[in-house]
């Protein structure tokens, strides 16, 4: 019997051991060439970012935090771009492997979520390397279907999925995980920028508006009188607006008003700035600004996600096309005016 107590105690402490402490959770390993620099783990936990960092002794490091509820934590070296993605939750406790010249080789172990999402990472090391994002989603789109049980099936969306201009996807895809492997903790801030896309305000007809044209000027935006329109809203870089201009010329220039309009919106916070900004752009198009830019009525119920951005209209007013893209929103165009 003595021997069986002693057993027990054994066991018991093994077990402890191997669970970790119930309230916090480890992120410990090594990062090649990462010397004495410092090592930082930033998560989202409570609505606020919390960032935990330590200087590593010979490229080793240990991280210890909490979290209310499962949270993608990024870890990177001396605030640089991020080396992975990791699952993190109380009472795991997680070990990398890193090498920064090829972050797609980690290893990681600790628990099933990570050590499956960084297989995924090696197993598709060459679509990542390449940047394509047809490949990278396709990618993505294999796992989840592979996985939906996982929550690596989440980070793997959430973090890899590119879904500007895939909105779409990106919900299915997430539709297909299991309800307890996307815990709303993961998903709370991904899911407001998502739902704007998706949201049958931002795909509601487009009316007739009055809009703040070049030299006080008033432009009468009217969808019906064309048979397509491009409303393209444009920010003030430099380069960014060089390659969308030289877009909205040759449109401008290959039809004619009844067949396609042509609206440059500006996004600049006054109309100073919109007027230097634009004065040398000897535009054939409309350029209007709008106070409150995104915020005003006129574009609002739009939901635009970023800039540049455009948005094709048809002339029963209805949205046909949107996207960042002036090439993928110049091809639509040609080959709906054909």
């Amino acid at each position: 019997m003595r021997f069986f107590y002693h057993i027990l105690i054994i066991l018991s402490g093994v077990f402890a051991a191997s669970c970790g402490k119930s309230d916090s959770f480890k992120v410990s390993g090594t990062i090649e060439g990462a010397g004495g620099s410092m090592v930082e783990l930033l998560y989202f936990n409570n609505g606020a970012y919390e960032r935990l960092s330590t200087p590593a002794q010979d490229g080793k490091f240990e991280l210890e935090g909490s979290v209310s509820s499962p949270a993608v934590a990024f870890l990177s070296v001396s605030g640089g771009a991020p080396l992975v993605e990791l699952a993190v939750k109380n009472g795991v406790d997680i070990r990398c492997e890193i090498n920064p010249a090829d972050r797609f080789a980690l290893k990681i172990k600790g628990d099933k979520v990570n050590e499956l999402y960084s297989k995924f990472l090696n197993d598709n090391s060459e679509a990542f390397e390449s940047r394509s994002i047809p490949r990278i989603n396709d990618a993505v789109k294999k796992f989840v279907e592979k996985n939906p049980g996982s929550m690596a099936s989440t980070i793997a969306v959430l973090t890899q999925f590119r879904s500007a201009d895939n909105e779409i996807m990106a919900d299915s895809l997430l539709g297909i995980i299991s309800a307890d492997a996307r815990p709303q903790s993961l998903l709370a801030n991904y899911n407001a920028v998502l739902a704007s896309q998706l949201s049958a305000e931002s795909r509601e007809s487009v009316g007739s508006m009055t809009l703040i044209g070049r030299n006080d000027s008033i432009v009468r935006y009217n969808p019906f009188r064309h048979k397509l329109s491009v409303l393209a809203f444009a920010g003030e870089g430099k380069t960014e607006r060089d390659s969308m201009l030289t877009i909205l010329r040759a449109l401008r220039k290959d039809y004619d008003a009844k067949r396609l309009d042509v609206v440059e919106v500006s996004t600049s916070p006054d109309s100073a700035t919109w007027i230097q900004v634009t004065e040398r752009d000897s535009a054939t198009w409309h350029q209007v600004w709008s106070p409150g830019s995104f915020s005003a009525p006129s574009f609002r119920r739009m939901a635009v996600a970023r800039v540049p951005y455009f948005i094709v209209v048809d002339s029963m007013g209805h949205q046909v096309h949107r996207g960042s893209s002036a090439v993928a929103a110049e091809s639509f165009v040609r080959s709906h005016l054909k």
